[in-house]
């Protein structure tokens, strides 16, 4: 009898920060030799589909499924709902994922060392953008949300948070982002 190989999981990629503390459009600042966008992109690109939440102008992979929140910069709960939207109904599990890591190939193999999760620093803080979850479950808590007012506003932690997932500690290298041009310097010093 042939195995077949798992189903991977979907990936939800939120992007639709406006990059204020970093001073300008901080997914097109360039780390190892290309964009925090393409780095995260890439690092997905195992994922089925790859749903993208963000206004940027960028070209993408013809595989990248682009949507926007609605109304546009109205937080990550906003963004992780327009991702889900976006899923076939057949999608059983799904990352969620931010596009200003500084090295998502080693978030990407965490989030895929766990059957459900939240990666999470060393001392123990979620890192709501870094998780995978069910479908299903991601659903229903929308739906709760949309029932009691709507998303816009919220931070991730109003849909992540809420799904009992257990918190993974993962590596330094594995939660890192990118949120001021220092951040940025400091990891090309790292790893250069």
């Amino acid at each position: 009898m042939a195995l077949h190989p798992p189903t991977p999981p979907a990936a939800i990629v939120v992007a639709g920060g406006r990059s204020s503390r970093f001073g300008s459009d901080k997914l097109l600042a360039e780390l190892h030799g290309r964009t925090l966008l393409e780095g995260t992109l890439a690092a997905v690109s195992g994922c089925n589909p790859v749903v993208l939440v963000s206004a940027t102008s960028a070209a993408l992979a013809s595989a990248v499924v682009r949507v926007s929140e609605y109304p546009r910069w109205c937080g990550p709960a906003a963004a992780i709902g327009a991702g889900v939207a976006a899923l076939p109904s057949d999608v059983r599990e799904t990352l969620i994922v931010a596009a200003d890591l500084a090295r998502p190939e080693a978030a990407i193999a965490a989030l895929l060392a766990l059957d459900t999760g939240v990666l999470a620093d060393a001392d123990g803080h979620p890192q709501w953008l870094l998780a995978r979850a069910p479908a299903a479950a991601l659903r229903d808590r929308l739906a709760e949300l949309e029932a009691a007012g709507g998303t816009a506003g919220l931070p991730a932690r109003a849909i992540v948070g809420e799904l009992g997932l257990r918190h993974v500690a993962a590596t330094a290298d594995a939660i890192a982002d990118i949120d001021l041009p220092e951040d940025l310097d400091r990891m090309k010093e790292l790893h250069s």
